[in-house]
């Protein structure tokens, strides 16, 4: 089973951090709820290597920009 990560930005914030899924097995995220509206996830902020837990709702992907 391999992770796949995703970048995410907390909304109205400077903070940057990853989202590690399980790739390969169930696509889930690892969270505190089924229910996707209430869910939160953890986020691992690699500046400071703290794990923080944010409401998805505050949470926006960073995209990269293409090279």
């Amino acid at each position: 089973m391999s992770y796949k990560y995703r970048t995410v930005r907390v909304r109205g914030t400077e903070l940057i951090g990853t989202i590690a899924r399980k790739h390969g097995g169930a696509p889930e995220i690892y969270e505190t709820a089924q229910d996707a509206n209430t869910s939160v996830v953890p986020v691992f902020f690699q500046a400071t290597g703290e794990v923080r837990f944010f409401d998805r709702s505050v949470l926006e992907d960073v995209v990269t920009p293409a090279t």
